[in-house]
């Protein structure tokens, strides 16, 4: 995991993919270790990578940079990087699902302590009542009378993820408590308002354990 104080992150970048065949954990791992290393750790403005993967055996990388300059300048030197492209030549370059989220509230910083993120992206419902007021008012109910309860969370975030979706984001202690958490949501008073924007249609979600 690559960690840096570089002050508040406005972008989180979340990419999701899957291996080549016959390319196996240990392989992704190392290489994503060495990405770290030798790349990441040299771009400005880069404040955290982590390599994920889930329980279907997809893998995903997360990066929070200072800010969307920050992030397109790492972006566009990737692929002249040598660890980048043996970490490329590992994947299904045709599974690669790139999601830029642009913070809704700054992340003033890198959260400790946690081994899981839950990221979840939706569209609205075309019903009118969509507003992104609205939406930040029920995200901090969800903080305040729900995720308080839950001295595992360590984080929630919501980020604008396109021109119709939105994505919301939680760095929890254990893929565990994240699961528990979210089967609970559903069902709780504070978090309706929030679940009522939703098209529930447009629900991506999964849940992600930290390799490297």
């Amino acid at each position: 995991m690559l960690r840096k104080d570089l002050g508040p992150m406005k972008v989180m970048g979340f990419a999701r993919y899957e291996a080549n065949p016959g390319v196996g954990a240990p392989d992704l791992i190392a290489a994503a270790r060495r990405w770290q290393k030798e790349f990441l750790n040299d771009q400005p403005g880069i404040a955290f990578h982590c390599f994920l993967g889930n329980a279907a055996g997809g893998y995903a990388d997360a990066i929070l940079a200072r800010d969307e300059a920050s992030f397109a300048a790492m972006s566009e030197a990737h692929l002249q990087a040598p660890s980048s492209r043996a970490f490329m030549e590992l994947l299904d370059t045709g599974s690669i699902r790139l999601c830029l989220n642009r913070l809704m509230i700054d992340l003033e910083a890198v959260p400790d302590g946690f081994s899981a993120i839950e990221f979840g992206t939706f569209r609205p419902k075309e019903d009118g009542g969509f507003s992104e007021e609205v939406l930040t008012a029920a995200s901090r109910r969800i903080e305040q009378e729900y995720l308080a309860a839950f001295p595992e969370t360590r984080a929630h975030l919501m980020a604008r993820a396109g021109e119709d979706t939105y994505s919301e984001i939680c760095f929890v202690e254990t893929e565990g408590a994240a699961r528990e958490i979210c089967a609970g949501y559903v069902s709780h008073a504070a978090c309706a308002p929030l679940l009522n924007l939703f098209d529930p249609a447009s629900v991506d979600l999964d849940f992600w354990h930290v390799l490297a």
